[in-house]
């Protein structure tokens, strides 16, 4: 009873792990900017939408800590 036990957990783990592989020839063929439109389409849309929000903030505010750190480099010449 205990070895059908064991093999039973066995069995199920590979086909879990079978299914948690790449996905293969669905995802083939897309280019970058379908996948980012497929991904926006998802029920991820909004979280998407908001990273890349975060990202363009994260930006400007490297330019502007890069025009102040010039503007603080010239007054100290």
């Amino acid at each position: 009873m205990r070895k059908l036990l064991s093999l039973s957990a066995v069995i199920i783990l590979i086909a879990l792990a079978s299914g948690c592989g790449p996905a293969g020839s669905s995802k083939e063929g897309k280019t970058e900017a379908e996948k980012q439109q497929a991904l926006r389409d998802s029920a991820f849309g909004p979280m998407v939408e908001t990273m890349d929000r975060a990202r363009g903030v994260d930006q400007l505010q490297h330019d502007r800590k890069g025009k102040l750190d010039a503007a603080m480099t010239n007054s100290e010449e």
